[in-house]
C-alpha cells in the first residue's frame, strides 16, 4: 500500500484511503477529512476542490498514456448491409469481455458453402459430421458476429398506453428533465417546479436554456450563470460569468456546465469549482450517472472526456450546435444529428441503431433502467435498446421530454402534458347467453377459445407446463438472414423427473436433399430452473456438452419464464400457425442482444416465438 501525503503514514486497508482525482496523490480517510475542515484546495496540488470529489481505494494505474486532445475526430461506422448468408443451429455465448479495439476492420460477407454427402459413406458418419460442422460454424459465428440493428419494424406500433393526466400552458419550453421527485421546466420566461400530480411548487423569472434534476437537487443555466436549488426551492449556488449555456447534473450532486465561450466547468452544491477544462465552445454537455465520463458537442463533433477530463474518443456527426446528447454510463452516446437520432458506441466506434425524427430540434431522454429512449421530433416516440419503435405517444411535438419512472412529460411550443402509463388492460365481449366457446383442442386446424385470461396468468399455467411430464409441443423453425433462408424441425418434451430434477429433450430435424438428419439433446434442470448439464445424442452415442450451447438459434423455451416481469405488452393478434389460428397476447422482450417477440395463448404453449437481432430473424411456429 501507499504512503499518506499528508501525515507521511503507511496506509494498510484500502478501505481507508482516499485519492485526489487531479493529481492522485493519496490520503488516510481521516486525515484528508481533518484537512478539508480548513481548507478547500488539495493539499498536494492546490487545487481547489472538496472531499465529494475524493475517490475511494488506490488511484489506477493505466497502461496507456492519455491524451488531452483525440488524434483524430472519428466518423462513425453505420451497420453493414451485407451480412453473412450462413446461421448457426445452436447460439453460442458472446464474449462479455472487452473488444479488441481496431478503427480498419470491417467483416466481409463469406460465400455461400456447398456440402455435398459422399454416397458411399455410412449414415451415422453423415449425421456426425453433419452436427460437428454445425456446432463449430456456431461457435465461429459467436466469437466474430455482434448483432445490431437500424431501429425498423414492419409492424405498426400499437396505441399508446399512456394517457393525458394533466397540462399545462408555458410558452417557449426550452428543456426538461424529471425525478420522481418533481418536474423541472425551462422556458424564455423563467423556470417552473412541478410536483409529479402537476401543482405547481415554485418558480422564477428569468431566461432559462437548460436544466437538469438528479433526485431532489435541481441544476439550471439562467441568463449564462449557473443555478443550483433544492427542490423545495432553496438556493444553493449561483456561478458563473454569464456564458454558460448547457448543465448537467451527477449522481454526486456535481454539476458540469459548459461555455459559450469556450470551456467546462464543474461545480459542487457549496459553489466549490472542483476542475476546469478548457474546450472550444459547448453548445451541449451531458454527466454520465456514475459521474466517471462527461460529453460535450462543440458543433458537429463530439466529445468523450475520462474522469480526468483528458479526452477518450471523439466522434464527427455532422449535426448542429442545438442538436442534443446524452451519455450513458456505459460510453455510449444517444444524440441528435440533423433529421436522425443514433446510439453511438465508442467502444466499437459504431453507431448501434439510428432513426429518423424530423427536421425540428428534439428533445431526447433515457429511462433510469437505460432501456427506453425517448425522442421528442415531429412525433414524441418511444424505442428500446436495439432501436426498434415501441410506442408513438399521445401528445408532444417538437419539444422536451423526460421520463418519472414509467410516466413520460413532454411539451410542444406552447404546453405541457404528463402523461400516465396504465398496463393495458384486456377486454372481451360478454358471452351470450346460451353461446357455448368451443373448447380447446390440440387437432391441428382446430380453433381454440377467443377468450383470453390475463398473460401473467399465462406464464403461471405454462410453469407448471415445463413441470409434468410427458408434455410436448413441435415447432417448425424459420431463420432468415439477407438473403439466406434455411429450416429445420424441433420437437421438445418433458421426458421425465428424477427426484426434484426435470430431464426435458430437444430433438432437431434438418432435411437435405439427400437425407434427413436427426439429433437429440439432453438437459437436467434443477429445482431453481437453471441447467445442470447436458449431452447430445446421434443415434446411440451421447457426449456431454455445455448447457450454453442448447438454445436454439438463441431462442430458450425455458427461459421464457424469466421474462414474466420484464416482457412489454404490445396487444391482442390473431396469428396462424400449423397449428391453427389463435387469438394472442402480444409481448416483447430486450435481451441486450436482441428483440424476442411472443405470441401466447391460453392453455397452450407459446404459439409463435421471434427473435430479431440487426438483419437476422428467428421464427418457431407451433405445428
Amino acid at each position: 500500500m501507499s504512503q499518506c501525503s499528508l501525515c507521511g503514514g503507511e496506509i494498510l486497508d484500502r478501505s481507508d484511503s482516499r485519492y485526489c482525482v487531479h493529481c492522485q496523490a493519496t490520503f488516510h480517510r481521516s486525515c484528508v477529512i481533518d484537512h478539508f475542515y480548513r481548507n478547500k484546495y488539495c493539499p498536494v496540488c492546490n487545487k481547489k476542490m472538496s472531499l465529494i470529489f475524493m475517490r475511494f481505494g488506490e488511484p489506477p494505474q493505466s497502461t496507456m498514456k492519455k491524451r488531452s486532445l483525440p488524434n483524430e475526430i472519428r466518423k462513425p461506422k453505420w451497420p453493414q448491409l451485407e451480412r453473412r448468408t450462413e446461421v448457426p443451429v445452436f447460439e453460442i455465448d458472446i464474449p462479455t469481455g472487452p473488444l479488441k479495439r481496431t478503427d480498419k476492420y470491417i467483416p466481409k460477407a463469406r460465400g455461400k458453402r456447398q456440402f455435398k454427402l459422399p454416397k458411399k459413406l455410412p449414415m451415422k458418419f453423415i449425421g456426425i459430421v453433419f452436427i460437428l460442422a454445425v456446432i463449430g460454424g456456431g461457435a465461429y459465428f459467436g466469437r466474430s458476429y455482434l448483432p445490431t440493428s437500424f431501429g425498423t419494424q414492419e409492424e405498426q406500433p400499437t396505441a399508446s398506453p399512456w394517457t393525458v393526466v394533466w397540462t399545462y400552458p408555458l410558452e417557449g419550453v426550452t428543456d426538461m428533465a424529471a425525478s420522481p421527485e418533481g418536474i423541472v421546466v425551462g422556458s424564455r420566461q423563467g423556470l417552473v417546479i412541478f410536483a409529479v400530480d402537476g401543482s405547481v411548487l415554485w418558480q422564477r423569472e428569468g431566461e432559462i436554456t437548460d436544466v437538469d434534476i438528479n433526485e431532489s437537487i435541481i441544476a439550471v443555466t439562467n441568463r449564462g450563470y449557473v443555478e443550483m436549488y433544492t427542490i423545495e426551492g432553496t438556493e444553493l449556488v449561483r456561478y458563473g460569468e454569464g456564458f454558460s449555456d448547457s448543465v448537467s447534473l451527477s449522481s454526486l450532486q456535481i454539476a458540469a456546465a459548459g461555455s459559450s465561450q469556450g470551456g467546462i466547468t464543474f461545480v459542487d452544491t457549496d459553489g466549490n469549482v472542483l476542475q476546469k477544462i478548457e474546450t472550444g465552445p459547448v453548445t451541449n454537455v451531458s454527466f454520465s450517472e456514475n459521474s466517471e465520463m462527461t460529453a460535450y458537442r462543440q458543433e458537429g463533433t463530439v466529445y468523450v472526456l475520462d474522469i480526468l477530463g483528458d479526452v477518450m474518443y471523439a466522434f464527427d456527426d455532422q449535426g448542429s450546435a442545438q442538436d442534443r446528447i446524452i451519455l450513458l454510463s456505459q460510453g455510449r452516446v444517444f444524440a441528435q444529428a440533423a433529421q436522425n437520432v443514433f446510439l453511438y458506441d465508442g467502444e466499437t466506434d459504431s453507431v448501434l441503431w439510428s432513426a429518423e425524427v424530423g427536421t425540428c430540434s428534439a428533445g431526447l431522454s433515457v429511462s433510469e433502467d437505460g432501456g427506453t429512449f425517448a425522442v421528442c421530433g415531429q412525433n414524441p416516440v418511444l424505442y428500446n435498446s436495439s432501436g426498434q419503435e415501441i410506442h408513438t405517444l399521445p401528445k408532444g411535438s417538437c419539444g422536451s421530454i423526460a421520463f418519472v419512472n414509467q410516466d413520460v412529460v413532454v411539451s410542444d411550443s406552447n404546453t405541457i402534458y404528463f402523461l400516465r402509463y396504465a398496463q393495458p388492460t384486456i377486454t372481451t365481449p360478454p358471452e351470450e347467453e346460451g353461446e357455448k366457446q368451443p373448447e380447446e383442442s390440440e387437432e391441428p386446424g382446430e380453433q381454440p377459445s377467443t377468450e383470453l385470461g390475463t398473460y401473467q396468468e399465462w406464464f403461471t399455467w405454462y410453469q407448471s407446463f415445463l413441470s409434468t411430464e410427458g408434455n410436448s409441443a413441435t415447432y417448425s423453425i424459420e431463420v432468415k438472414e439477407g438473403e439466406s433462408v434455411s429450416t429445420m424441425e424441433i420437437n421438445y418434451m418433458i421426458e421425465g423427473k428424477e427426484e426434484k430434477t426435470v430431464i426435458e429433450s430437444f430433438t432437431i430435424v434438418i432435411k437435405t436433399q439427400e437425407a434427413e438428419l436427426k439429433s437429440t439433446f439432453k438437459r437436467w434442470i434443477g429445482p431453481d430452473g437453471t441447467c445442470l448439464k447436458a449431452e447430445m445424442t446421434i443415434d446411440t452415442t451421447s457426449t456431454a456438452i455445455d448447457c450454453s450451447k442448447t438454445t436454439i438459434q438463441g431462442v430458450d423455451l425455458r427461459e421464457i419464464l424469466s421474462f414474466a416481469d420484464k416482457v412489454s405488452y404490445v396487444g391482442q393478434e390473431e396469428v396462424t400457425v400449423g397449428r391453427g389460428t389463435f387469438l394472442c397476447h402480444k409481448l416483447e422482450y430486450d435481451t441486450g442482444n436482441g428483440i424476442i417477440t411472443l405470441w401466447i395463448s391460453d392453455g397452450m404453449p407459446p404459439i409463435k416465438v421471434s427473435l430479431q437481432q440487426g438483419e437476422r430473424l428467428v421464427t418457431m411456429s407451433l405445428e
